[in-house]
């Protein structure tokens, strides 16, 4: 089965449930994207899982995209058709767009970049890291670079592609509990975040690096990172998504209280839905309590964080890696 199908058959596969709605019902679409570290399965239901803005303006640049990306399927178009594909909880069908822009593009960093996002997502981590590996030699000796932005209608932010390389490399170590090489990419991810003075990133680089080395118990060194972190409330007053790792590290510093940090309250802003915020302060919490010692106090809030229904935030995805290492088979 050749690339061009392999996709069209994903694609068929995610509107399987919905082709099936009796005539005038509004159901919303539910695509199987894999399963869990359980072994159980992973749904996508509706079409705007992570609180993308307007569901109609969101689909309406899918559409956009998958034009573009029709019409001429060259680095960028092929990156941001399957971005948006991820927005939409489509994450294997992500993938394939990828695997056929690198049969095309084979040299690109940048897809090799998103594909291992996206096989991070979905649990592979061997596969994400691979990738990310080989994107890392692809951009060694070369200027950061920038995402292409979305259409004026559907504002996107001009990532720089390096840091997300260095950042999902960090994420994919720490699921496999090598604490010590996440350590590193986080870090240099935090490096790629200061240089260019991007204060979201950089807190999101501390909280995970700081992770990976309490976790490791370098415990000065987790220290010292949190202490060298000045950044305030105000600091992030304008910042476009929701602060769940600046309070994050705030709990960290001693600055937040544990008996009330969680929450479950939808922010309204992208990737911070009820789950986003339930997964994201569960797990947060949870290696709080980790990090002290306490496995017992850790556990139901590694439940709560592994019970979400979007399987996709990295919170949930962690705390499954967690749960695994920590309780083996015993079920959340």
């Amino acid at each position: 089965m050749n690339i061009r199908t392999t996709l069209a058959a994903l694609l068929a596969v995610s509107a399987l449930f919905s082709a099936s709605t009796p005539a005038g019902a509004q159901e919303e679409p539910v695509s199987l994207q894999g399963n869990d570290m359980f072994g159980q399965p992973m749904y996508t239901r509706g079409s705007n899982p992570v609180n993308l803005g307007a569901t109609e303006t969101l689909q309406r640049a899918v559409d956009d995209a998958r034009t573009a990306y029709e019409a001429e399927p060259d680095i960028d178009n092929t990156t941001w058709y399957g971005r948006l594909l991820a927005y939409q909880g489509l994450h294997r069908e992500s993938v394939a767009v990828y695997t056929a822009g690198l049969k095309r593009h084979p040299n690109s960093g940048k897809l090799l970049r998103h594909r291992a996002h996206r096989y991070a997502n979905l649990r592979e981590f061997d596969k994400s890291i691979a990738d990310g590996l080989r994107a890392v030699e692809l951009y060694r000796g070369k200027p950061l670079e920038r995402e292409r932005l979305g259409p004026d209608y559907f504002p996107s932010t001009p990532d720089v592609v390096q840091f997300y390389l260095y950042y999902h490399l960090g994420h994919a170590y720490f699921a496999k509990k090598d604490f010590p090489v996440a350590a590193e990419w986080f870090s240099r991810s935090r490096e790629v975040a200061l240089g260019v003075e991007d204060l979201p990133i950089h807190g999101a680089a501390v909280y995970w690096q700081y992770l990976s080395l309490a976790r490791d118990q370098r415990f000065d060194d987790a220290r010292a990172l949190l202490a060298d972190y000045p950044v305030t409330m105000y600091d992030m007053r304008d910042n476009p998504e929701s602060n769940y790792y600046f309070e994050g590290v705030q709990l960290f510093r001693g600055m937040r209280d544990p008996a009330t940090y969680l929450s479950s309250q939808d922010t309204g802003k992208p990737f911070s839905t009820s789950d986003g915020v339930a997964a994201g302060t569960a797990y947060t919490l949870a290696n709080y309590w980790l990090v002290r010692g306490e496995i017992e106090k850790a556990k139901p809030l590694l439940r709560t964080a592994i019970a979400v229904g979007t399987w996709s935030f990295f919170a949930r995805v962690q705390a499954e890696a967690d749960w695994v290492a920590l309780f083996g088979n015993e079920t959340p």
